[in-house]
């Protein structure tokens, strides 16, 4: 039996219900200026995770790279892999038909990447996930089948041309003085494998000790659409490249690049690590590494 002395609460009106569960305009506000400073933070910790992750996936590129060169060395009597001088006969030789982008033969002096690409069974490992363009014609691609010195694939390494050089050489007495500087090299002939660069993220296909800051800041050309100056660090001081080079930007990761030294081995370096190994272009800083060929 119900009590007729029980008080039965009233009913809340409609209009109090929606009073109580509506957000004000300033607590609204309080929650979006919230949002954008956490994102203002974590933002850039993303991109720096993002990076991070293509660093590693360029890194097991260089690796791949001195693992399948160090097989064929093995296989070629401790002989480095090697450009062709004479490409109307070394390209069809050494590469045959060519797996570029315009699917068709193609004729080239730069040949390195195809001798190990036996041992590589893969094009991608020759781009860097961090490379804006691995088309950019300083690194040497090229689709046109008449372009002897063009790269038919897609690339974001550079070759230590001190230690990759040309062979057939000595059967063309055409070839320039400065090519004969760049003979086929032994591992006997390399004093410090552990210190010499052989392969590295760069912005052009060739690594000369001259043009060692196109090694120590691999994204210059992409990022500034320019050359950057050539002598390596005796030209710290020039403008606006001393301005530019201290942007990571015009680094390719994290303020630095990742390179393949002639025993096999990668690691990462930072761009002002990076030394030519020859005392007159790097202003007697007498750097432990470099692109040079002698006793460190």
């Amino acid at each position: 039996m119900v009590s007729h002395s029980a008080k039965i609460a009233p009913r809340p009106r409609r209009s109090d219900l929606s009073v109580r569960s509506a957000f004000t305009l300033i607590e609204l506000l309080v929650v979006i200026a919230i949002i954008a400073i956490l994102a203002a933070i974590l933002f850039p910790v993303f991109a720096q995770a993002r990076e991070s992750a293509r660093k590693t996936a360029c890194l097991s590129n260089t690796k791949q790279l001195g693992t399948a060169t160090m097989l064929y060395v093995q296989d070629y009597d401790e002989t480095f892999p090697c450009n062709a001088w004479d490409a109307n006969v070394g390209a069809r030789v050494f590469i045959g038909t060519a797996d570029n982008d315009a699917g068709r033969d193609m004729v080239s002096i730069t040949q390195w990447m195809w001798r190990i690409q036996p041992y590589l069974k893969s094009r991608q490992v020759l781009r860097c996930p961090s490379d804006p363009n691995p088309k950019h014609s300083r690194m040497g691609y090229s689709a046109d089948p008449n372009n002897t010195w063009g790269i038919p694939t897609p690339i974001s390494y550079g070759h230590n041309q001190h230690l990759l050089g040309y062979g057939g050489l000595e059967n063309d007495r055409s070839a320039p003085d400065w090519a004969r500087d760049y003979p086929v090299r032994s591992m006997a002939a390399v004093p410090t494998p552990a210190s010499t660069y052989m392969y590295a993220d760069g912005g052009r296909d060739y690594m000369e000790a001259w043009w060692i800051n196109d090694l120590r800041a691999a994204n210059y050309r992409r990022v500034y659409n320019a050359n950057p100056p050539g002598g390596g660090a005796r030209q710290d001081t020039t403008e606006p490249w001393a301005s530019r080079f201290k942007n990571d930007n015009s680094k390719r990761h994290q303020g630095g690049q990742n390179v393949t030294y002639a025993d096999g081995h990668s690691k990462w370096r930072r761009g002002e690590q990076i030394t030519s190994g020859d005392n007159w272009v790097d202003n007697d800083k007498k750097g432990s590494e470099g692109l040079v060929l002698r006793e460190y």
